[in-house]
């Protein structure tokens, strides 16, 4: 029942060839229209959703579609021949709070992670060492396209860099073995409601700093040497951080650096 809109990539025909433009609407155009409560009297209850007839967007009447194809054909410039188009949610993110300390957003993990990270990256001085910010799609569908984490993309990227400064294989396997990684995604602050979720002893509050997380089954990045690293980091920095640990009961996520791991070998 939230305004959505579309954008994405299309393949347009051009007198040179097939080029790739990005596209948006940018402009509430569609909905996923609930039942009314009276015809799903179990909306409250628990409610299963199905994708087949729960999770499909109105559009409009039956002449929308061509409408809709002949608009994507004019804000891309031309004759689409493919597409990789998405719904996104037009709410705007809001600060709130009575000292206005919480924000909410759609898709805040992991855009609050590549926002950050993308601000320390630019504002980095430089150093002897190269800094590499990794930032890839299709995470909650696998990590397994052609862009993602279990792509061959990253491994590709470093060995063409190695190859620039004149080194060969062995030089990028040692360059590796000397590298630090950091797998940066959101934590699950403790939920006044819900404080049975969170390990009584290990659990992570709202501004209490950067999180470093821990589950004996390795679904994270961090051990006893990464955890040291990344605390003397941020005792170096004059930064607050704070431990997480899976409550027994409760499975938590996982990270793409467990993905990476399988291409690399990281310190």
């Amino acid at each position: 029942d939230r305004p959505l809109s579309v954008a994405g990539r299309v393949l347009v025909e051009t007198e040179s060839g097939v080029e790739s433009r990005l596209v948006d609407f940018d402009r509430d155009l569609l909905l996923m229209p609930n039942v009314a409560i009276h015809m799903n009297r179990a909306a409250n209850d628990g409610y299963k959703w199905n994708p087949a007839t729960d999770t499909i967007p109105l559009l409009g009447n039956k002449e929308a579609s061509d409408k809709f194809w002949k608009e994507l054909e004019d804000l891309a410039g031309g004759k689409i021949l493919g597409h990789d188009l998405y719904l996104y949610v037009r709410q705007k993110a809001a600060v709130w709070g009575m000292e206005e300390e919480f924000i909410s957003s759609a898709a805040l993990d992991d855009l609050e992670c590549v926002w950050g990270c993308t601000e320390g990256f630019l504002q980095a001085k430089d150093t002897a060492n190269i800094p590499v910010l990794s930032v890839f799609d299709n995470e909650e569908v696998g990590s397994g396209t052609k862009q993602g984490a279990a792509s061959p993309i990253l491994h590709g990227i470093l060995s063409r860099i190695n190859e620039s400064f004149g080194g060969d294989s062995t030089t990028l396997l040692r360059a590796i073995d000397n590298s630090f990684m950091i797998s940066a995604d959101n934590a699950h602050g403790v939920h006044p409601n819900y404080v049975e979720k969170q390990d009584p002893t290990n659990h992570p509050v709202l501004g209490g700093g950067p999180v470093i997380k821990i589950n004996a089954n390795c679904k994270y990045m961090s051990d006893a040497d990464s955890s040291a690293v990344f605390r003397t980091i941020c005792e170096g920095a004059g930064v607050p951080y704070q431990y997480f640990v899976n409550h027994s009961d409760v499975a938590g996520g996982s990270t793409l650096g467990n993905i990476l791991t399988s291409h690399f070998l990281w310190c």
